[in-house]
């Protein structure tokens, strides 16, 4: 769910582009299913075609049309559909539904229809269809009449139970909807607009019941590109990303896709891990869209994604920056996952004053948002901005959700904030140091409580202890004693070697300090044994006496 709704607000918009070149018939099969946008496209660059029946191609264009509120345009198309073929029934049929929307008579329009094409299914469904979009209540007799002809006519014709499917899912009677569309293909095995239908409607009742259904007709049809990208997008809205990633691949290869359906694939193969195909295709589709084009915002958007997720931190950097600058579509934004993304690159590549102003501008988003705060604490932290970074971590130990290793990492903060001070008093108020220190300790002690046995807590504390005495007085020497009883513990020593030198460089020193010149060569040798190599320690314990 996360990921739909994450690749919901990084598209936000998907506008339709140019293709390779497919039959006005593809058009008629989006329309059917109300892929209206499609249909139009396919239609008009089909329009002169070899090949493309005019009139017939009119009059889906004028059924668009009229269904998108333009009514001076659909009279337009069914008026040169007539003009192209009078012989074609269908845009008698779409001069009637300009007549009903106007309120004129239509009768003369039908029955020309009818005279046309005799007894034909389809004509008599197109009929019913217009009847009944006028005023299904009062046109109700006359659309049984015709849907009895259809079934007088031809019993085990598709087009009445398709269209009485349509009326029942126009009810939200979605288990009605899909009896009369299993009808309609039980009838007609390899009828696409049934199919896709029964799967349309019945996803709202058994998703996998219908998925089951457009992989049926898949198998039929391998190069239907209308049930490849439905059957994608089916996979896609059941939350079978991976599924939904194949079978976009080879309806991407198909030449009846859409431009702006490679930008859905671009985010199928990203949040499939996929990231350098991601990328390519991001890449290739912004070769080919022209300036102003919304989608070049989104593209240069999962550029940046990818090559976060790939870790190429210079050409991700250099990607955000042209993203941020590139105009915003009506409608979309910048996203808190622009910014962090945008922020992490930058904070790589050392650009801290800029990933400090992208991780404020995701936090500007999300005010409240603890993983925000965290990553802008560690931003100010590799800026050198101590006192900032101090302030917001404190906001995430304040909140009742953190976790123990917010405790530690406050501490640290402290801890980097003292040993500021204690460089640069001048910068600081009096004091700073000192009580920071008592501050990372407090949270050392608590979070050493919440976690007990954690080395990496023992070690902290006794790098704060050692702040805090300036000079090696022992204040430390039981918390190392403590953390050397920890390390012991370990089977294998050998990632712990700069713990071990650690704590017995300081052992030995105060040892040596209280006069235990003994116990002093003894963790000096101890401490040679992890730091082979170091000859100054080797010749100075060879010679202590």
């Amino acid at each position: 769910m996360m990921k739909k709704t994450l690749l919901a607000a990084m598209l936000a918009l998907a506008v339709a582009g140019s293709g390779m070149a497919q039959g006005y018939k593809d058009g008629i099969e989006y329309y059917k299913v109300d892929r209206l946008d499609n249909a139009k496209e396919l239609l008009e660059r089909n329009l002169n075609a070899a090949g493309t029946n005019k009139a017939e191609a009119f009059y889906y264009l004028g059924q668009i049309a009229f269904k998108q509120g333009d009514i001076a345009g659909a009279t337009a198309y069914f008026d040169k559909g007539v003009a192209a073929d009078q012989a074609c029934a269908l845009n008698y049929i779409g001069q009637a539904a300009v007549a009903l929307k106007q309120g004129a008579n239509a009768k003369p329009f039908m029955e020309q229809a009818r005279k046309s094409a005799k007894k034909n299914c389809y004509v008599e469904m197109e009929i019913a269809r217009v009847l009944y979009a006028a005023d299904p209540v009062k046109n109700a007799k006359e659309i049984e009449k015709c849907v009895k002809n259809a079934r007088k006519w031809s019993a085990e014709d598709p087009n009445s139970f398709i269209f009485e499917g349509d009326m029942k899912a126009d009810k939200k009677d979605w288990g009605g909807a899909a009896s009369q569309y299993e009808w309609a293909f039980t009838y007609d095995p390899n009828n696409v607009e049934a199919y896709v239908k029964y799967a349309n409607t019945y996803f709202n009742v058994v998703p996998a019941y219908a998925i089951k259904r457009l992989e049926e007709i898949d198998a039929k049809q391998p190069g239907n590109a209308l049930v490849q990208r439905e059957l994608a997008e089916k996979y896609y809205s059941d939350n079978l990303g991976s599924k939904a990633a194949e079978k976009y691949g080879e309806y991407i290869k198909n030449p009846n896709h859409f431009a702006q359906d490679e930008v859905r694939y671009v985010q199928l193969l990203f949040f499939g891990d996929k990231f350098t195909e991601s990328y390519d295709l991001a890449t290739s589709l912004l070769s080919r869209l022209k300036d102003g084009d919304p989608n070049i915002f989104f593209m240069r958007r999962m550029q940046l994604y990818n090559k976060v997720k790939m870790e190429d931190w210079s050409n991700a950097a250099k990607i955000g920056d042209a993203f941020f600058a590139t105009p915003v579509p009506k409608g979309a934004s910048f996203n808190v996952t622009d910014y962090t993304n945008y922020a992490e690159a930058l904070d790589e590549m050392d650009r801290d004053d800029d990933a400090i102003k992208a991780y404020e501008a995701a936090l500007s988003i999300k005010p409240d948002d603890l993983d925000m705060m965290r990553m802008l604490s560690g931003a100010y932290t590799s800026a050198g901005q101590f006192q900032k970074a101090v302030e917001l971590y404190q906001r995430v130990v304040d909140n009742p959700e953190h976790k123990a290793n917010d405790l530690f990492q406050l501490a640290r903060r402290y801890y980097n904030l003292a040993i500021d001070a204690n460089e640069k008093p001048d910068a600081y108020p009096s004091g700073t140091k000192e009580q920071s220190l008592s501050k990372a300790l407090d949270y050392l002690y608590e979070v050493n409580e919440k976690v007990p046995g954690n080395i990496p807590i023992h070690d902290q504390i006794a790098n704060t202890l050692r702040l805090q005495e300036g000079e090696n007085k022992g204040k430390a020497a039981q918390t190392y004693k403590n953390l050397l009883a920890l390390l012991d513990q370990k089977e294998d020593k050998s990632d712990y070697a700069n713990y071990y030198i650690k704590a017995y460089s300081y052992l030995a020193q105060d040892a040596f300090n209280r006069g235990d010149k003994a116990a002093a060569k003894d963790y000096y040798t101890k401490w040679l044994e992890y730091d082979p190599d170091n000859t100054a320690l080797r010749d100075y314990v060879k010679n202590l006496k």
